[in-house]
């Protein structure tokens, strides 16, 4: 009676590592699909036309829309901010009359009068 119970226990556990294998084998061969040059290709192209783009993926205005919706990069938005309107308000503020009295402003790009200091 024990090598009959042995037997049996013998062939479940035979089964059961056949179809861990089985099983292996499966996924070996999903993985092995995902491979090389045709595969990178369909799967870049699944990935265009999925529409959806990372971060990485991202150029410009819509980058940087991304990363201000980001609450670690408020501190520097709110610099960058304040730092531009400062710098529009003092652009705008700079009158002909400030340029003409200007050293810099004579000098690179106004008259040329005082070429002297350059």
């Amino acid at each position: 009676q024990n090598q009959k119970s042995n037997t049996m226990s013998d062939a479940a556990k035979y089964e059961e590592v056949s179809n861990y294998f089985k099983q292996r084998m499966a996924e070996s061969k999903k993985i092995a699909a995902t491979r090389g040059k045709d595969a990178r290709i369909q799967a870049h192209a699944s990935k265009m036309a999925s529409g959806a783009k990372t971060w990485r993926q991202m150029k410009g205005l819509n980058l940087m829309v991304h990363e201000m919706g980001h609450v670690g990069n408020r501190p520097f938005m709110f610099g960058f901010l304040c730092f531009t309107a400062a710098t529009t308000y003092a652009q705008f503020k700079f009158s002909d009359e400030m340029k003409e009295n200007s050293e810099y402003w004579s000098t690179f790009h106004g008259t040329g009068k005082k070429d002297a200091h350059h």
